[in-house]
């Protein structure tokens, strides 16, 4: 049987997708919103590195270690918008062992899934999670 499962409202029926238009239609619809996350995500993105603080003036005095847990969330947060969330890859751009990377998301409280748009379904999270 060929078909997509769909669930509305607690409903769950098998829609046939083979030779309709309005699946072609459908389809159009998913990849247009698609795109626009994806625009969105570099939107924000962009905004956010407006938002970078530049270098502080140490001559005012600094607290060392809440600049190096900005520096270091920043990089983890790029490599993994840039990876898409793929923490094994993300590792491998920043030169250090997925072990590491993990450690340092879980200390910084980082949540992948606001990086890569949230397209990640919780069950695809979690796998990603469980492959480091």
């Amino acid at each position: 049987m060929n078909g997509l499962a769909v669930r509305e409202l607690s409903d769950m029926h098998l829609v046939n997708h083979i030779g309709t238009n309005g699946d072609q239609e459908n389809a159009a619809v998913i990849s247009k919103t698609k795109t626009l996350k994806q625009l969105a995500l570099k939107l924000l993105l962009e905004a956010q590195s407006l938002n970078e603080v530049p270098a502080p003036d140490v001559r005012n005095g600094i607290d060392f270690y809440e600049e190096v847990k900005r520096f270091e969330v920043d990089l983890i947060q790029r490599a993994l918008s840039f990876t898409h969330g793929n923490q094994v890859r993300a590792a491998r751009l920043l030169k250090m062992k997925v072990t590491t990377l993990n450690s340092k998301i879980k200390h910084y409280d980082i949540n992948i899934n606001v990086l890569i748009g949230g397209f990640m379904s919780t069950e695809n999270s979690e796998a990603a999670h469980n492959q480091v």
